[in-house]
């Protein structure tokens, strides 16, 4: 079993490259994931607890992206849990947030969110940061307050 080392960041406007960084080096790896989650004011990052959290008919209000490489066996995606509802691609659309034409979209569901495949000589890492970045913010149902938590997966 492989075992990985998390590392954990906080990106904001001024320092993508971090993100895009990281990426590309999971991408080169075909191994690990990020995972990317804006930062909100304390008092809105509550959840509804555990078990309650099964009937629940949307995901979190804090947005959580996260990006998994492909390599020569499978695709890499990309995916958003998000609780903003219904048709999120649409909202995203209207907010002018999308994909890369080359993104297969896979998913658009209100409580599981929004999955893209990508083949793993198409992955940009600047394309994957940026949607990921836009759309975590985009889908909040809460306030946030700017920058995000990136939590970094890699192999040892």
């Amino acid at each position: 079993m492989t075992k990985y080392e998390t590392e954990i960041l906080f990106v904001d406007s001024e320092s993508v490259e971090d993100l895009e960084s990281a990426i590309q080096e999971i991408s080169e790896l075909g191994d690990g994931w990020i995972n990317v989650e804006p930062v909100v004011a304390e008092d809105h990052q509550n959840e509804v607890p555990g078990f309650f959290a099964w009937f629940s008919a949307r995901g979190p209000k804090v947005p959580v992206g996260t990006f998994v490489p492909g390599n020569s066996q499978s695709l890499a995606s990309v995916g958003v849990a998000h609780g903003s509802g219904r048709e999120a691609s649409d909202q995203l659309e209207k907010m002018r947030i999308g994909s890369p034409e080359a993104w297969i979209s896979r998913q658009d569901h209100a409580k599981h969110g929004l999955v893209w495949e990508i083949n793993p000589g198409q992955v940009v890492a600047s394309e994957v940061a940026s949607l990921l970045l836009q759309s975590t913010v985009g889908l909040a149902t809460v306030p946030t307050t700017g920058g995000w938590t990136v939590i970094v997966h890699r192999p040892v």
